[in-house]
């Protein structure tokens, strides 16, 4: 706010168009402000926001259930549930969740894949008699 606003010697009608020129270009910054939001704030972007959370949640619930810790119970795992079907009932969300989810298995799968030719490998040559050399000190 300029300090003139509040001097005697400023006539009302000037205050008055400076007051209104000010709320304008709030006006225009808000505006502004709305669109970069929206710009920045799309279905994808939120999907991807929100399946890093849930694999992060997951991960740290069932790494407590598989260590012993008893972290897997229904009560720790409501919030996820809950959470995951309060992301399927959006229609925005539904086409990237189910992109993410095919991706996923397909890179799993392929990880499963190569795990077990790596394998089948190992035992070929276990199986012509080559000796599996093990790093110093084993």
């Amino acid at each position: 706010m300029a300090q003139n606003d509040w001097k005697p010697d400023v006539p009302l009608e000037e205050r008055k168009r400076r007051l209104l020129a000010e709320g304008a270009l709030f006006r225009i910054g808000i505006l502004e402000g709305r669109g970069h939001v929206r710009a920045n704030l799309n279905a994808e972007s939120l999907a991807k926001g929100a399946m890093n959370r849930i694999v992060g949640a997951v991960s740290s619930t069932f790494s407590g259930a598989f260590s012993g810790k008893g972290g897997g119970n229904l009560q720790s795992l409501s919030p996820l549930l809950i959470g995951g079907i309060s992301l399927l009932s959006k229609r925005y969300l539904r086409k990237p969740l189910l992109y993410g989810t095919v991706i996923s298995a397909g890179a799993a799968f392929a990880y499963y894949l190569t795990r077990r030719q790596d394998r089948a490998r190992g035992a070929e040559s276990l199986s012509e008699g080559e000796e599996i050399s093990t790093p110093d000190g084993e």
